[in-house]
């Protein structure tokens, strides 16, 4: 793994829910390679106090590596269930700043999201499932409209001077 640590993923990723609805589900990365490759991929652990990775009404948040989403971060990401489909004996999860996530920085990319929009007694009103389709054909939308609640997410890359960006919006 000490191999894997000399690159780094491509892209920042950078979130926003514009909406009055927490957005609540399973946050996950994979390999960059092809679809359906022996990188490992990993799903974000349930942040506190939620029972599921969940961005709030109205939160906003910026991870530049998977190493560096806990601590202070706005929408903290406490660690990372982690699945090794080369090596069984290392799937589990790891606090955020483990070595073997730090080493996975350098394979797997932000994927996706597959959440449902609740309210603040838990009600759920629309799912989505957005992400890069190129990534997972689990994702077939970079962007979905919400039939009961209006809103809509979106997932984006764009590439700048200083590096790629990944966006995850609701509105």
């Amino acid at each position: 793994m000490a191999g894997i640590g000399i690159s780094a993923q491509s892209s920042t990723l950078v979130i926003n829910n514009h909406s009055a609805y927490d957005a609540a589900g399973r946050f996950m990365t994979t390999g960059s390679a092809s679809p359906g490759s022996t990188q490992p991929y990993m799903y974000a652990l349930p942040n506190a106090p939620y029972s599921t990775y969940t961005i709030p009404a109205g939160g906003h948040t910026k991870y530049d590596k998977f190493d560096n989403t806990g601590g202070s971060n706005p929408i903290p990401i406490p660690g990372w269930y982690y699945i090794d489909p080369l090596n069984s004996a290392n799937t589990a999860s790891y606090p955020y700043n483990h070595p073997i996530i730090t080493a996975v920085t350098a394979v797997d990319e932000w994927m996706g999201f597959a959440f449902v929009l609740t309210d603040s007694t838990g009600y759920s009103y629309d799912s989505f499932e957005v992400g890069d389709p190129a990534l997972s054909g689990g994702f077939l939308h970079a962007s979905q409209s919400g039939p009961n609640t209006g809103s809509s997410a979106d997932w984006f890359t764009i590439s700048t001077p200083a590096g790629t960006i990944t966006y995850f919006q609701i509105f």
